[in-house]
């Protein structure tokens, strides 16, 4: 069994990149800050606070329900050469977590949430980055191609906004059954979202993209609305600002922001 953690020492709490808790601390310190902007909420057993990002993970479907991780231009320009280490993660209890042996032969990639390339600004967080608990099936088309293009997308709009919150995860279609992979029935997703908000610019940006093949140069054309997002996934962005800035950030579908300075 897992326990709660009720009350935490919060001259340690930004060195909890182990940790795994069922309910969220009273403060948005919590876990480096991500979650600043408040939590998304959804179906959440365990949040999983490591180095770089932080997991709402979801027992029955065996993967984050979301994850949330904060990029800034410094870290969005650290490089570090990419090592594969991909496996299980330790803290999830065995019967609720996936294995490498359930993504083997299935067709799909162990797609990252929070990318390795935006994890690599230290040893520790790009190895914590390859733990399945930050992985959903996708597939190749769209891990290697629009999805991969999304993401160095997201890290040039780090470098030129100078920070960025990111939030990203599943999108399910609401059906009683679903497609699984391997012995431990990981659930496969029909689509993948992102929303990124700029704080110093105070505008946000949402994509929600099939799990299919997707072109790189077709990314704009699944910009959505961050409400849509919410409808089609049961979660909540931004609710610790007030009514009217959420209606702001939330109800319109952005404009495509620039992607190269070209």
């Amino acid at each position: 069994m897992v326990l709660a953690f009720t009350r935490l020492s919060f001259a340690n709490i930004t060195s909890l990149t182990q940790s795994a808790i069922t309910t969220l601390p009273a403060t948005t310190n919590y876990c480096n800050g991500f979650l600043k902007y408040g939590s998304p909420g959804g179906k959440v057993d365990l949040y999983l606070c490591r180095e770089g990002y932080i997991v709402g993970y979801n027992y029955t479907t065996k993967q984050p329900s979301w994850v949330a991780y904060r990029l800034t231009a410094k870290s969005a320009s650290n490089k570090k050469k990419r090592q594969d280490e991909f496996q299980s993660d330790p803290t999830i209890p065995f019967k609720y977590r996936a294995e490498l042996s359930d993504y083997k032969n299935s067709g799909y990639d162990r797609g990252h949430l929070a990318p390795y390339a935006s994890m690599d600004f230290s040893k520790t967080s790009a190895t914590q980055s390859f733990y399945l608990s930050n992985m959903s099936p996708q597939r190749p088309g769209l891990n290697r191609k629009g999805w991969a293009k999304l993401e160095g997308d997201v890290r040039f709009w780090a470098q030129m906004y100078q920070e960025l919150y990111v939030y990203t995860g599943p999108v399910f279609k609401n059906s009683k059954t679903h497609k699984t992979i391997g012995k431990n029935k990981v659930f496969v997703p029909e689509y993948f979202f992102k929303v990124i908000y700029a704080p110093r610019q105070n505008k946000s940006i949402a994509f929600i993209m099939p799990n299919a093949n997707i072109d790189k140069k077709d990314v704009a054309k699944y910009r959505v609305s961050v409400k849509e997002v919410e409808q089609r996934t049961g979660l909540n962005f931004f609710n610790t600002f007030s009514t009217e800035q959420v209606a702001t950030l939330t109800t319109q579908t952005s404009p495509m922001w620039r992607t190269s300075y070209a």
